[in-house]
């Protein structure tokens, strides 16, 4: 397997993001997964903030 194949990161948590509140930062999130190399990404905890997209 090449150098370039393989994941630098096994697995990366992201957890409490908040999409859809006023101070959410998904600009700053999509730069880091467009970056990231990871064989697993797990979505942990308050992903999306319904309460705020209701709202």
């Amino acid at each position: 397997m090449s150098a370039a194949a393989v994941a630098r990161h096994r697995a990366v948590f992201v957890s409490d993001v908040h999409l859809g509140s006023k101070n959410c930062h998904a600009a700053e999130l999509a730069a880091f997964l467009d970056g990231l190399q990871a064989r697993r990404l797990y979505l942990v905890g308050d992903i999306v903030d319904l309460w705020w997209l209701a709202q």
